[in-house]
C-alpha cells in the first residue's frame, strides 16, 4: 500500500489535533502532548516537531540530553536533536501494540531533559486501517452428522475473525452450493458476525459418506478482504443393514478322529454398514446341543469352526449346529445359518493289554522256561481292524507263548544275570491290523534277587607300599580293598592277614588290616638298619552262604630317614668335654695338628658326612678338610699368636634336615725353652710326682668301672626262668586266640569294660556275648558292619547265629516255592476258554439285592468257592456287585446310577462289563449285565436363570434362542414339552432336534417400551414323558436396552450471572445441569461451548465438560470487558447424539483491582561517600489507573535509611541524601520505595534501587599490635625470613595498596637497613646478615606502613629482635695439654696407692647456660677396675691397686662432652706407663710358687669322674640284683590282642594291646574322658590304655620314675665305642 499521497493530506490533521497543556509548578513545567497517526507508516515519517510544540530551544537539545522512555523493549519513535522533530523509528502495527478491539489505542510516551530535569508526557493515538484479512481459526471444520438426523438441525461453525476493527471488520459469510446444506448468519453482542449450518435434506451415508464444503468470509473495508476455511461433512453410519451369510444352510462331511483344531468350515457373514455396525461377531445358538459345542469350537471373530474334542463315530454320527453372526451396535442385528457335520468311521479303537499275573522279583538263577506274567490282549473294533497281534523286544532274554485266546505266557528263554543288568523293563506291544494300525503296550518291570556268583576283585594283583622307618605304631599304611559285584551281604568283605611266621615274628605283630574297610596299619615303629622290607598276603572274605574269597600279595618296603646323629670317635673325649693338644710352637705350616673322624649309621647318602670350622681363634692359622676332617697349620706360629688355641669343629651328616655332632679341640702350644727374668733353668721338670701318682689313680679306677660294667652286662644277659602264673588281676582284658573263642575276640572279667564294649554292640562293631563258663569272664568279639559271624570256633553264640541263618534261608525257599506253585498252577488252568454270561437289572436297586445265582449259571460247585478264591474284578474304583462265596449269589454292593455309568445318551443300552476268577485252576468268566433306564432324574436347564438383553426398537416377531433343558434320562424318560409364563408381550415356539431333543424360542409378539417397563420376569418349565412326569423350571430376566431417543434438557434456558472482577482464577462462576431420560451412555452428558461463543470468552472461562461447571480461567478485568456472552450445549453420549442449549450472560462488577505504579525517572549511581546532604539521587514518578481515593497514593521509604523524598511536582518525587555516609560502614544502599493507593482494601507497589559509594582515603593503615617482639635463632642464613608485619586499610584499590618501610636508625655506625629488610608489598621482615649471640644479643627499631591514597596516609609499629643462642661452639681441653692429635703420657709408680689422683682433666665452652656445661667420660679404658673418673670434674684417680697380672702400659681415652642439644665434644687420649721400685730375679720366686699346672688340674677332675661313675654303676647293680621278680604269666604272642598288666609297672587299670582296631576304639573313648592312650612299649610291640576316673590325673602306684609316667621302661645296656681312658654307655 502507497503511504506518500496520504502523508501529505494527513499532515494537517497532525497539527489540528495537537493540544498543550502547560502548568508551572516551582519553576518546572510538565505538559501533556497528544497526537494522532494511523498505522504502518514508513520509518523515517515525521509525526511533529516536539521541540516547538514544547516550547524548548532547539540547540540545547544535545546539551540537555533529550530522550524518549523504550515501551515493551521496542522503540518505536525517537526525537532529532538537530531539528527538534518526532520520526517514527520502526512500523506500529495497531493490532500487536493494542490487542484487544477496543475504539482507540495510546502509545504514552515520556520525554526527559536534563540540566534541569524536566518531563513531558505525550499521548499519540493509532488509528486503524484494513490491512488484515478475515481468517478461521481452523482452516477445515469437521463436522460428524449421523444420516438418521432430521432436516432442520442446526450445527455450530467456527466463526472467523479479523483483527481491524469498526467497518474493517468481518460483515458476512458465503457458503458453497450444496443440495444438503445452508447456512444462517447471527450477529453476536459485540457486534461479531456468526453462521450456523443449517441441514435442509436428509442425508444417506450409502449414496454419499462426505460432503466438503467451502465457507467464506467478508470483511468490510474498502477494498473488502475475505478468507475461507473447509468444511467436511463426514455423514456417521446407523446400524440399519443386519449381517447376511454367504448361504442359510451348509452340509459338511467329517472324519471321525479328526485332529483337534483342524478345520471344519469357515462361514462368512457381511453387514453393509460400516465401523462397529459392520463388525460382526459369530456364537452358537441355544439350538446348538451342549455336546455339539463342547466337540467343536466356534472362532468369534473370524467364523472358524474347528474340532476341539476327539470325535468318535460310534458316539455320534451326525452334529447339527445353529450359528449367530451379531454385529457390535448397541441395538445389534443378526443373521443366522444352519449347519449339519456328518461324521465318516476310521479305525479309531487302539488295542488293549491287561496283565494278569507277574511274577518279581525272581532270583538271579531262575530256570529257563519259568513263566514270569501272564497278559490278555483286546480291541473293540472288529474286522481286521480288530484282530491284534502281540510281541515284545527281541533282545531281551524273554519269549510269549499263547496258552489261549487273547492269553500270552511271559517266559525267561534265556539264562539271567543280576550283575549285568539288575532289572528288565519288558514292553510288551499289541498292534492290530487296521490302516493304519493301532498299538498299545504296557511295561512291567522284572527285579533280579542276588546269588553269590562272584569272588571279591581286587584291583591291583601285588601292592608295593613304602613306608618311613620310626614310623608311629598304629599309623595307617595304605588302604587294600577289593569289590565285589554281588548285593547286600554277598558284597559286605572281611578282610584277614594271611599268617606268616620271619624270624619268629608273626605278620599279625607287626601289622593289623581293620576287617570292614581294608586299611592295613603298622603295630612297631620300624628301624630301616634293622629290617629292609616285608611279604605278606592279604586274604578278602564276602559274607555270603558259601563265603567266597580271594589275597593279593602286599610288599612293605621300609624307607630310610635321617634319624640317626653322626658320632665322632676320634679324637676321643668325655661327653661335653674338650679334647686337649698340645703342640710346640715352632710347627711348621702344613704340620697334621689332628683328625676329626666321625660314622653315622644311617646308610647312603644320609651317612655322608662332612667337616667345617663351627669356631677358630684365628682363620690365618688352621685348616680344615670338609672331607677327611684333617686339621693342618696354615703358617707358623708369631709372637703375636696366642698361647692358647680353640677349635670348635662340627660334623654334619647329608640328610633332610642335616644332623650334627661338634667336638672342641683345645691347642696348647710349648716353647722349646723357658725364658725367666734372670737365671731360671731352662728345662725345668714340670712332670712332678703328683702327676704321676694322678694318672696311676685315674687308670686304676677306670679298670675297675670296666670290669664292673662287664659283671653287670652277663648278670642282665643270662635267660630269666618261666615264672608262675600271675593270679588274676583286676580290670583285665586277654586275648585267647588258641582258645574256642572266636578270633578278634576280647574276655574280661571286668564291668567297666564290659559296659564299654556293650556301647560299641550298639554300633555295629562289636558282639558281647555270653560269659564264659562259670561265669568268669565275658567274650567280646570284633565284626564287620551288618554281617554275620565267620565261623571260627564251635561256641555255643557261634552256632545260634549260624542256626538263625539257615533258619532265614529255609523260610526264603518256602515262600519262593509257593510263588512259583501259583504259577504253576495258574498257567495249568489257562486251557479253559472263558465264557460270557448276560444279566439286564434296573438301576438303583437296593444294596443287598441278588442279580443271579453265578454258581448255578457258570456249572460251578458252591463248596467250593471259598477254597477257589473266586472274585469279581472292581471297576472305577467303585465295587458296585460280589459274589456270595457261601451261596454262589451275584448280589448289589452298592447302587448303581446308570447316568453315572453311562456319561453319554447315545446309545440305547448301558453295558456293565465284569470279570469272573476262579483259581485251583485258575478259570476266568465274562460277565456283561446291562443297566437298564428308570424316570429318575427331573429335567434342569443349564442355567437356572438366562438373562435376555432387548433392544426397545427390536420389531414384533423377533425371535431369541433360550438355553434348553437336559435331561439323563433317555426314551419316553427325556423332556416331551416346555411351558411359559403368562406375558403381553412373550410367547414361545418349540422345535425338534435331529437327535429328537426339545429346543424352544422366546418370539416378541408386542413392542417394548423401556420407560414403561425396564424388565420383564418370565418363568419357563420343561416337562418329561416318564410316569409319573417330573418338571423344571428356570426363569428368563429380559433387559430392555435403551435407544437414543431423549435429548439432553437444561433446567432453564438462559442464565445471568453477577460476577465481581479480578474473581481468584478457578472460582466458580456457575454450575450448570442439564438431564437425559436415556440411560447409560444415552443418559451421559458432556457439556462443551458452541461456537457462538467468542475466542476471548472461552479464553477467561473454562467449562468442565462432565459435571458442567464454568470457573474463572484467567483474570478478569472490568477496564476490558463488562459483559461476557456465551452459549453452552449438552450431548449425550449415544451412538446418535443428541443434544440441548442454553444462553449464558456474565456481568462483571467493578473493582480496585490497579495496582499503583512507580517509574524511576532518573537515578545517580555510583556516588563518593563524601557526597553533600540534601543532594539528588534520583527522580521517581508515581500513577495509578484507578480513580478516586483507589487512585490516590503515598509514597514512602525505610525510616533507617540516610535518606529522604520531596514531591517536586504532581506525582513526581525527588531522593535526597538526608545523611552523611561511610563506605567503609556500609558500601551500598538498596533503597526500597513503595507506593501505596488508598482503596479498600489497599493496594501498592515498590522499587528497588541500588546506590553504591566510591571510596575516599579517609582511613589510616592500622597494625594489629602495638609492639613485635622477634625471636631469632644466631647462626642463621643471610636472607631468612624473621617474620611477616602487615597493617590493614579499610579503604578500597589505591586507597587500600600499603607499602612498608624500615625507619632509619645506627646502632654501632651501622644502619638497621644494612642489618634488616623488609618487602614493601607484603610486609615480609628478612636479617641481611647472620648473626652471633657471643657479639649481639638483640635489635630495637620502627617500620612505617604508607598507603597510595592522595594524599597518603601512613602509622608505624616498634619492633624488637632478639637473638637467641646455639650450641655452636666445641669444648676445648686446656689440661692436660698436648699437641693437636698427639696422646699425652704420663708415667706412674705400680705401687700407687687406691684412689691416688692420677690426672685431671679440664675442658671450657664459649657457649652459654645450660650448652656451656660439660661432663667427663672414658671413651676407652684398658682395664676398667683400675682407674675411675669423676664426671662433673674430670678427676682420674686409682681404684684399686697395681697388681703383677697388671699391663705395664695402661691408655685412657676421655671425652669431654657439653649439655647442648646435639651435644659437641672433645677428646683427650691419656697413655700411663708403669714403673717398677725395684725387679726381681727367678731366683727369688717365693716358696709358694704355683706348681699346680693345667695338667695336675685336668687329672683330678678325670680321676674324680672315673670315680663317681664306678660307684654308680655299684649302686645300679646291687638294686637290680636284690629286686625280687614278681612271677608271671607271659601270654603267648597272640592277634588282635589287649592284655591287662596290673601288677607290672604299668598302672591299674591298664590294657596293652597290639592290634589298631582296639587302639583306634580306645582313642575314642580317650576323648570322652574315660581312658587314656600313651605312647608305645619300646620296640614298638604294644599299646598302653588305662581307664581312668572322669576329670581326674592318674593315680599313684609307684615310687618309681617308670610309674610316674604310667609306662614300664626296659632298660638295656648297649656296647659302645671304648676309649683309651673310659666307657660311656647310651640309654
Amino acid at each position: 500500500m502507497r503511504m506518500g499521497p496520504f502523508m501529505d493530506a494527513q499532515k494537517w490533521r497532525r497539527y489540528v489535533w495537537l493540544f498543550l497543556v502547560t502548568s508551572a509548578v516551582f519553576n518546572s513545567a510538565f505538559a501533556v502532548t497528544h497526537y494522532s497517526i494511523p498505522e504502518e507508516m514508513e520509518v523515517g515519517s515525521v509525526v511533529a516537531n516536539l521541540a516547538t510544540d514544547l516550547g524548548l530551544d532547539v540547540q540545547s537539545l544535545t546539551k540537555r540530553r533529550m530522550r524518549l522512555d523504550v515501551i515493551a523493549n521496542k522503540k518505536y519513535l525517537d526525537i532529532n536533536k538537530e531539528t527538534g522533530e518526532l520520526f517514527i523509528v520502526e512500523k506500529i502495527d495497531r493490532e500487536y501494540l493494542c490487542p484487544a478491539k477496543t475504539s482507540s489505542c495510546f502509545l504514552k510516551l515520556d520525554a526527559t531533559i536534563e540540566n534541569p530535569i524536566r518531563m513531558f508526557n505525550i499521548e499519540l493515538e493509532i488509528l486503524d486501517i484494513n490491512d488484515n484479512s478475515p481468517h478461521f481459526r481452523r482452516d477445515v471444520m469437521h463436522l460428524d452428522i449421523s444420516e438418521s438426523t432430521p432436516a432442520g438441525e442446526r450445527f455450530s461453525l467456527n466463526n472467523a475473525v479479523d483483527s481491524d476493527i469498526g467497518s474493517n471488520s468481518i460483515k458476512t459469510y458465503y457458503l458453497s452450493e450444496s443440495d444438503h446444506f445452508t447456512i444462517e448468519i447471527q450477529s453476536g453482542r459485540d457486534g461479531s458476525k456468526l453462521a450456523d449450518l443449517v441441514l435442509k435434506k436428509a442425508l444417506d451415508r450409502e449414496e454419499q459418506a462426505v460432503h466438503n464444503l467451502i465457507l467464506t468470509a467478508v470483511d468490510g473495508g474498502v477494498p473488502s478482504r475475505s478468507g475461507t476455511a473447509n468444511i467436511i461433512v463426514q455423514v456417521l453410519d446407523t446400524n440399519d443393514n443386519a449381517p447376511q451369510f454367504d448361504k442359510d444352510s451348509y452340509t459338511v462331511h467329517l472324519s471321525e478322529n479328526a485332529p483337534i483344531g483342524s478345520l471344519v468350515v469357515k462361514l462368512n457373514a457381511t453387514d453393509l454398514d460400516e465401523g462397529q455396525n459392520s463388525e460382526i461377531v459369530y456364537t452358537f445358538s441355544l439350538y446348538t446341543s451342549e455336546k455339539t459345542q463342547e466337540t467343536f469350537n466356534l472362532n468369534s471373530e473370524t467364523g472358524e469352526i474347528r474340532v476341539k474334542e476327539i470325535i468318535n463315530y460310534e458316539d455320534f454320527k451326525i452334529y447339527n449346529m445353529e450359528v449367530i453372526a451379531t454385529d457390535k451396535a448397541s441395538n445389534s442385528l443378526t443373521g443366522k445359518c444352519k449347519l449339519t457335520i456328518l461324521i465318516t468311521d476310521m479305525n479309531d479303537n487302539h488295542p488293549e493289554i491287561s496283565i494278569r499275573s507277574v511274577t518279581s522279583p525272581v532270583k538271579e538263577d531262575v530256570a529257563v522256561n519259568t513263566v514270569i506274567a501272564v497278559v490278555s490282549v483286546s480291541d473293540k473294533d472288529s474286522g481286521e481292524n480288530g484282530q491284534v497281534d502281540i510281541h515284545i523286544s527281541a533282545d531281551l532274554p524273554f519269549a510269549l507263548k499263547e496258552s489261549s485266546d487273547n492269553y500270552y505266557e511271559l517266559l525267561v528263554s534265556e539264562p539271567l544275570d543280576r550283575e549285568k543288568l539288575p532289572e528288565y523293563d519288558i514292553t510288551i506291544t499289541v498292534t492290530d491290523r487296521g490302516n493304519p494300525p493301532l498299538s498299545d503296550n504296557e511295561t512291567i518291570t522284572l527285579e533280579l534277587l542276588d546269588v553269590n556268583d562272584n569272588v571279591p576283585q581286587f584291583p591291583q594283583t601285588f601292592y608295593t607300599i613304602p613306608v618311613m622307618e620310626n614310623n608311629a605304631p598304629g599309623a595307617s599304611l595304605s588302604s587294600i580293598t577289593a569289590v565285589d559285584p554281588d548285593l547286600h551281604e554277598n558284597q559286605y568283605l572281611v578282610y584277614f592277614i594271611i599268617e606268616k611266621e620271619i624270624a619268629n615274628t608273626s605278620m599279625s605283630m607287626l601289622f593289623s588290616i581293620n576287617p570292614e574297610n581294608g586299611n592295613l596299619y603298622a603295630l612297631k615303629t620300624f628301624d630301616y638298619e634293622i629290617e629292609k622290607d616285608f611279604l605278606f598276603h592279604i586274604e578278602a572274605r564276602d559274607s555270603g552262604v558259601p563265603p567266597l574269597s580271594s589275597n593279593v600279595t602286599v610288599h612293605i618296603i621300609i624307607m630310610d630317614q635321617n634319624d640317626n646323629t653322626p658320632l665322632i670317635v676320634s679324637p676321643w673325649r668325655a661327653q661335653g668335654s674338650e679334647v686337649k693338644e698340645t703342640i710346640p710352637r715352632s710347627t711348621d705350616k702344613g704340620t697334621l695338628i689332628a683328625k676329626v673322624i666321625a660314622i653315622d649309621s644311617d646308610s647312603v647318602h644320609n651317612s655322608r658326612i662332612t667337616y667345617q670350622f663351627l669356631q677358630n681363634t684365628d682363620a690365618t692359622l688352621f685348616s680344615l678338610d670338609q672331607y677327611n676332617g684333617e686339621i693342618r697349620t696354615m703358617r707358623m706360629f708369631s709372637y703375636r699368636d696366642s698361647r692358647d688355641q680353640r677349635l670348635v669343629v662340627i660334623a654334619k651328616d647329608n640328610g633332610e634336615p642335616a644332623l650334627s655332632a661338634t667336638v672342641t679341640i683345645k691347642l696348647s702350644t710349648v716353647e722349646t725353652a723357658l725364658k725367666t727374668y734372670t737365671e731360671v733353668p731352662l728345662e725345668y721338670d714340670i712332670f712332678s710326682d703328683l702327676n704321676l701318682y694322678l694318672v696311676i689313680g685315674l687308670g686304676s679306677v677306670s679298670f675297675l668301672l670296666l670290669i664292673t660294667i662287664l659283671v653287670t652286662i652277663v648278670l642282665k644277659c643270662q635267660k630269666a626262668k618261666p615264672s608262675k602264673a600271675a593270679p588274676p588281676s583286676r580290670n583285665s582284658v586277654i586275648s585267647e586266640r588258641n582258645s574256642t573263642i572266636a578270633d578278634s575276640t576280647l574276655v574280661s572279667n571286668d564291668a567297666y569294660w564290659y559296659s564299654l564294649f556293650l556301647a560299641e554292640t550298639r554300633k555295629g562293631k562289636l558282639v558281647v556275648r555270653q560269659p564264659v563258663p562259670k561265669g568268669a569272664r565275658y567274650i567280646v568279639s570284633s565284626i564287620p558292619r551288618s554281617t554275620g559271624l565267620t565261623e571260627t570256633s564251635d561256641s555255643a553264640a557261634s552256632t545260634l547265629q549260624v542256626r538263625n541263618i539257615e533258619t532265614m534261608e529255609s523260610r526264603m525257599k518256602s515262600e519262593a516255592l509257593k510263588r512259583y506253585v501259583s504259577v504253576i498252577i495258574l498257567i495249568s488252568a489257562l486251557h479253559t476258554t472263558s465264557s460270557v454270561t448276560h444279566y439286564s437289572i434296573s438301576e438303583e436297586l437296593d444294596e443287598g439285592s441278588i442279580v443271579a445265582n453265578l454258581a448255578t449259571d457258570l456249572g460251578l460247585d458252591v463248596k467250593t468257592l471259598s477254597k477257589r478264591k473266586i472274585r469279581l474284578d472292581t471297576l472305577a474304583n467303585k465295587r458296585y456287585l460280589d459274589i456270595n462265596k457261601e451261596t454262589g449269589e451275584l448280589f448289589i454292593v452298592e447302587r448303581i446310577d446308570r447316568e453315572l455309568i453311562c456319561t453319554t445318551k447315545s446309545g440305547t443300552t448301558c453295558v456293565l462289563k465284569l470279570d469272573a476268577t476262579i483259581e485251583n485252576p485258575v478259570r476266568m468268566f465274562n460277565i456283561e449285565l446291562e443297566i437298564l433306564d428308570i424316570n429318575d432324574n427331573a429335567p434342569h436347564f443349564r442355567r437356572d436363570t438366562m438373562h435376555l438383553d432387548i433392544s426397545e426398537s427390536t420389531p414384533v416377531g423377533e425371535r431369541f434362542s433360550l438355553n434348553n433343558a437336559v435331561d439323563p434320562d433317555i426314551g419316553v424318560n427325556s423332556i416331551k414339552t416346555y411351558y411359559l409364563s403368562e406375558s403381553d408381550h412373550f410367547s414361545i415356539e418349540i422345535q425338534t432336534g435331529r437327535d429328537g431333543s426339545k429346543f424352544t424360542d422366546l418370539i416378541l409378539k408386542k413392542p417394548l417400551d423401556r420407560e414403561e417397563q425396564a424388565s420383564h420376569n418370565l418363568i419357563l418349565t420343561a416337562v418329561d414323558g416318564g410316569v409319573p412326569a417330573r418338571s423344571g423350571t428356570a426363569s428368563i430376566i429380559v433387559r430392555v436396552l435403551d435407544t437414543n431417543d431423549n435429548a439432553p434438557q437444561f433446567d432453564k434456558d438462559s442464565y445471568t450471572i453477577n460476577l465481581t472482577e479480578n474473581a481468584p482464577i478457578g472460582s466458580l462462576v456457575v454450575k450448570l445441569n442439564a438431564t437425559d431420560k436415556d440411560e447409560g451412555t444415552n443418559s451421559e452428558i458432556f457439556y462443551a461451548f458452541s461456537l457462538y461463543t467468542s475466542e476471548k470468552t472461552q479464553q477467561t472461562f473454562s467449562l468442565n465438560p462432565n459435571n458442567g461447571e464454568i470457573r474463572v480461567k484467567e483474570l478478569i478485568n472490568y477496564e476490558d470487558f463488562r459483559i461476557y456472552d456465551m452459549e453452552i450445549i449438552a450431548t449425550d453420549k449415544g451412538a446418535n447424539s443428541l443434544t440441548g442449549k442454553c444462553k449464558v450472560k456474565i456481568l462483571i462488577t467493578d473493582m480496585n483491582d490497579n495496582h499503583p505504579e512507580i517509574s524511576i525517572r532518573s537515578f545517580t549511581s555510583p556516588v563518593k561517600e563524601d557526597v553533600a546532604v540534601n543532594t539528588v539521587i534520583a527522580v521517581v514518578s508515581v500513577s495509578d489507573k484507578d480513580s478516586g481515593e483507589n487512585g490516590q497514593v503515598d509514597i514512602h521509604i525505610s525510616a533507617d535509611l540516610p535518606f529522604a523524598l520531596k514531591e517536586s511536582s504532581d506525582n513526581y518525587y525527588e531522593l535526597l541524601v538526608s545523611e552523611p555516609l561511610d563506605r567503609e560502614k556500609l558500601p551500598e544502599y538498596d533503597i526500597t520505595i513503595t507506593v501505596t493507593d488508598r482503596g479498600n482494601p489497599p493496594l501498592s507497589d515498590n522499587e528497588t534501587i541500588t546506590l553504591e559509594l566510591l571510596d575516599v582515603n579517609d582511613n589510616v593503615p592500622q597494625f594489629p599490635q602495638t609492639f613485635y617482639t622477634i625471636p631469632v635463632m644466631e647462626n642463621n642464613a643471610p636472607g631468612a625470613s624473621l617474620s611477616s608485619i602487615t597493617a590493614v586499610d579499610p579503604d578500597l584499590h589505591e586507597n587500600q595498596y600499603l607499602v612498608y618501610f624500615i625507619i632509619e636508625k645506627e646502632i654501632a655506625n651501622t644502619s638497621m637497613s644494612m642489618l634488616f629488610s623488609i618487602n614493601p608489598e607484603n610486609g615480609n621482615l628478612y636479617a641481611l646478615k647472620t648473626f652471633d649471640y657471643e657479639i649481639e644479643k638483640d635489635f630495637l627499631f620502627h617500620i612505617e606502613a604508607r598507603d597510595s591514597g592522595v594524599p597518603p596516609l601512613s602509622s608505624n609499629v616498634t619492633v624488637h629482635i632478639i637473638i637467641m643462642d646455639q650450641n655452636d661452639n666445641t669444648p676445648l681441653i686446656v689440661s692436660p695439654w698436648r699437641a693437636q692429635g698427639s696422646e699425652v703420657k704420663e708415667t706412674i709408680p705400680r705401687s700407687t696407692d687406691k684412689g691416688t689422683l692420677i690426672a685431671k682433666v679440664i675442658a671450657i665452652d664459649s657457649d652459654s647456660v645450660h650448652n656451656s656445661r660439660i661432663t667427663y667420660q672414658f671413651l676407652q679404658n684398658t682395664d676398667a677396675t683400675l682407674f675411675s673418673l669423676d664426671q662433673y670434674n674430670g678427676e682420674i684417680r686409682t681404684m684399686r691397686m697395681f697388681s703383677y697380672r697388671d699391663s705395664r702400659d695402661q691408655r685412657l681415652v676421655v671425652i669431654a662432652k657439653d649439655n647442648g642439644e646435639p651435644a659437641l665434644s672433645a677428646t683427650v687420649t691419656i697413655k700411663l706407663s708403669t714403673v717398677e721400685t725395684a725387679l726381681k730375679t727367678y731366683t727369688e720366686v717365693p716358696l709358694e710358687y704355683d706348681i699346680f699346672s693345667d695338667l695336675n688340674l685336668y687329672l683330678v677332675i678325670g680321676l674324680g669322674s672315673v670315680s663317681f661313675l664306678l660307684l654308680i654303676t655299684i649302686l645300679v647293680t646291687i638294686v637290680l640284683k636284690c629286686q625280687k621278680a614278681k612271677p608271671s604269666k607271659a601270654a603267648p604272642p597272640s592277634r588282635n590282642s589287649v592284655i591287662s598288666e596290673r601288677n607290672s609297672t604299668i598302672a591299674d587299670s591298664t590294657l596293652v594291646s597290639n592290634d589298631a582296631y582296639w587302639y583306634s576304639l580306645f582313642l575314642a573313648e580317650t576323648r570322652k574322658g574315660k581312658l587314656v592312650v600313651r605312647q608305645p612299649v619300646p620296640k614298638g610291640a604294644r599299646y598302653i590304655v588305662s581307664s581312668i576316673p572322669r576329670s581326674t590325673g592318674l593315680t599313684e602306684t609307684s615310687d618309681s620314675a617308670a610309674s610316674t609316667l604310667q609306662v614300664r621302661f626296659i632298660f638295656i645296656f648297649k656296647s659302645c665305642l671304648f676309649s683309651y681312658f673310659t666307657i660311656y654307655c647310651g640309654f
